[in-house]
């Protein structure tokens, strides 16, 4: 009988920060607000309101969001304005893909998967 081999995937940098970052992105409310920042930048009451949680709530998340660097602040008077990082959401993308070992979807996803850019 043939003896099966077993792939394995090393424990690195790169896996260590790449589970970081799912970790972060692990919680609903964060990814809500990505889904929400993806369509242009956006005060934290009105992550507030589209989100229906509370301001201190939604602070803390935006904070989680920004120390991981996929989210940017920019202060106008009084107002905190946040918006996606773009390059730093598709290096995450990127960073995914690689540690899978995926050079290239098959066939069959890729019509399914989009390409994240800033529009």
């Amino acid at each position: 009988m043939k003896e099966k081999r077993i792939a394995k995937c090393a424990v690195s940098k790169e896996v260590i920060a790449l589970a970081e970052a799912l970790r972060i992105l692990g919680d609903v409310n964060r990814l809500r607000i990505m889904c929400l920042l993806f369509q242009g930048e956006k005060c934290v009451c009105e992550v507030e309101e589209g989100l229906a949680i509370s301001q201190p709530l939604a602070s803390h998340h935006l904070g989680i969001l920004r120390e991981a660097g996929l989210v940017e602040v920019r202060k106008e008077a009084t107002s905190s304005y946040y918006s996606l990082v773009f390059e730093a959401v598709s290096a995450l993308n990127e960073d995914f893909m690689k540690i899978l070992g995926a050079q290239k979807l098959p066939e069959c996803y890729a019509g399914e998967v989009g390409v994240i850019r800033k529009v």
